[in-house]
């Protein structure tokens, strides 16, 4: 049995693992590559195997880099199964048709502005030629992908064929994240177990559960985005977001949130609520500048038994988590342009890495603004706009034009889907000492390299941090 490597290696996007068993041929996730130019242009490279060989897709959550490249698939000929959540069907749909038609207007932009440029003309620091940013996929092929999806519940064993057999856990993530076990005979009759984290939430959020331990597995997949870092507590993280929403509203300066539109834009909505209704706050104006964001809370809605507990109770009081006085939710581009003209209101807008979308414009009206604060409340890959101006880079470029930081910048790791070190650790302990070896994916080179090498010493198993494309064999 192999199992291959085709991203998340050694970087954070991308997610794509491959396993051939010689009778079954599968993936769990087929993302894409988000980041810099060298990052992204591997969206544009052929799968290292062959789509209409595969039997089947695990897709463990709906964040664009877990299923970014899936409608691929389907336009080079996979029939299989996509199996995940109803809430990651429902999530996944949105985020796909929402890409297919941001690639399409990016890419007829990048035309108008070629046409009577050189071919293969790289605009200065603005990344490849615009004949490389062909769109990857249509709405269409979208719609074309979800004839093969298959939803199944946590905690249920689904036999998929004579040789496999899976289960999902709740990752604790997003809105129906999905841990995969896996069972696997291989031809000579010996049964492995594959045990693929996705991604991990953070125990004690506010709206997921928390992510489900699991004790014993052959080979771990585990992420490690967050492994070289710890979160400030919840309780520490969320007084900080109400002092700062206190300061801009005394100085009548604006708030940007650069937020993902799945989870955190959510379980922002969900802490201003509970700010409005106990009158901590007053009098607040928050735009949600996502269309894709307020299409997601509607599907948030649709799926209250995936909730923890307290946000369930909030609902069984006829409590709304996700609406409040204040809250406007912006749907035209022209009502985004207006917003300029705002002060003193908070702006919820993605794409969370700042690369691309409304809330580049709103930052292009508001970096070089002092009173201006901006608050990050997720992972920054590397070569993105929003990791550096998290890195305190005190010049960035924002729409082709060289801008001058003067922002407040504030990183409220605690807001993150993603659980920190500890978590990490902690979860992977629950193993024991079963597995034969843990890969270290989803994490920058030299973090994930510093955690696998923490990971070694503590639990005392074998690790690995693979390459892109690099294969095992696992025994």
């Amino acid at each position: 049995m192999k199992l291959k490597f085709c991203g998340a290696t050694r970087t954070v996007t991308g997610s794509c693992f491959y396993i051939d068993t010689g009778e079954f041929k599968c993936i769990v996730d087929c993302g894409a590559f988000q980041g810099g130019d060298e990052l992204e242009r591997l969206n544009y490279e052929p799968f290292p195997f062959d789509p209409a060989s595969l039997d089947a897709v695990f897709l463990t959550h709906a964040h664009y880099d877990h299923c970014g490249r899936i409608p691929l698939l389907v336009k080079q000929g996979f029939k299989g199964r996509i199996i995940g959540t109803q809430p990651t069907r429902d999530l996944a749909r949105i985020v796909l048709l929402d890409s297919a038609k941001l690639q399409k207007e990016e890419y007829e932009r990048w035309q108008a502005r070629s046409k009577d440029m050189p071919k293969g003309t790289n605009f200065s620091g603005e990344g490849m030629a615009y004949e490389q940013r062909k769109p990857l996929f249509t709405e269409e092929d979208v719609e074309n992908m979800f004839q093969f999806f298959d939803v199944y519940p946590y905690g249920s064993s689904i036999t998929l064929s004579s040789n496999v057999e899976f289960r999902m856990r709740d990752a604790g993530h997003i809105l129906g994240a999905a841990i995969f076990e896996i069972w696997i005979k291989t031809p000579e009759g010996r049964e492995r177990k594959l045990v693929f984290s996705g991604d991990l939430g953070q125990p004690g959020a506010r709206i997921i559960r928390d992510p489900d331990m699991i004790r014993e597995a052959d080979y771990v997949i585990c992420e490690a985005t967050y492994g070289n870092r710890l979160h400030k507590s919840k309780d520490e993280t969320v007084l900080e977001f109400l002092s700062i929403l206190k300061q801009a509203q005394e100085e009548k300066s604006n708030v940007l949130i650069p937020s993902f539109a799945i989870e955190r834009t959510q379980e922002i909505l969900y802490e201003i609520n509970l700010f409005i209704e106990n009158k901590i706050l007053n009098n607040l104006e928050v735009y949600l500048d996502s269309p894709m964001a307020s299409k997601a809370t509607e599907i948030f809605k649709q799926y209250p038994t995936f909730y923890d507990e307290d946000a369930r109770r909030l609902l069984e009081k006829g409590d709304d988590p996700f609406t409040f006085p204040g809250l406007i939710a912006v749907e035209s581009a022209e009502e985004s342009k207006r917003l300029i003209n705002k002060q003193g209101v908070v702006i919820i807008a993605g794409s969370g890495m700042c690369t691309g979308g409304r809330i580049v414009h709103h930052i292009k009206n508001n970096i070089e603004k002092e009173n201006t604060h901006m608050v990050f409340v997720g992972y920054q890959v590397e070569g993105t706009l929003g990791r550096k101006i998290v890195d305190r880079e005190k010049q960035v470029r924002v729409m082709g034009q060289d801008m001058e930081v003067r922002a407040k910048v504030h990183t409220l790791g605690g807001f993150s889907a993603h659980g920190d070190q500890r978590d990490l650790r902690y979860w992977l302990r629950g193993f024991g000492h079963s597995p034969k070896k843990i890969f270290i994916v989803h994490a920058d080179e030299e973090i994930g390299i510093g955690f696998g090498s923490n990971i070694r010493t503590e639990l005392g198993v074998e690790v690995d941090i693979p390459k892109l494309n690099e294969e095992f064999e696992l025994k």
